[in-house]
């Protein structure tokens, strides 16, 4: 998930620091969520796509491909 994040936030025009800014918390962060060594929630991916001016619907297929280039499904790649 960590370079989906990254994918959307620089489609976003965004940097680690703008998005960390719009989302209260510190460009680290965005950083280990990028990265994998954070684990993304639920509510932190919506906040994300919000800040990056997406919806789920919008990035429903890079999930699934994501998912899919794995051979895994969706649960079991989260922490990636």
């Amino acid at each position: 998930m960590g370079r989906l994040v990254a994918k959307w936030r620089k489609g976003a025009s965004l940097s680690q620091t703008a998005l960390a800014e719009a989302l209260g918390t510190q460009q680290t962060t965005i950083s280990k969520l990028e990265t994998g060594a954070y684990k993304l929630t639920v509510m932190q991916l919506m906040d994300i796509l919000g800040a990056c001016g997406l919806s789920l619907d919008d990035v429903t297929d890079d999930i699934a491909r994501s998912a899919g280039a794995e051979g895994k499904p969706l649960w079991e790649r989260i922490d990636e």
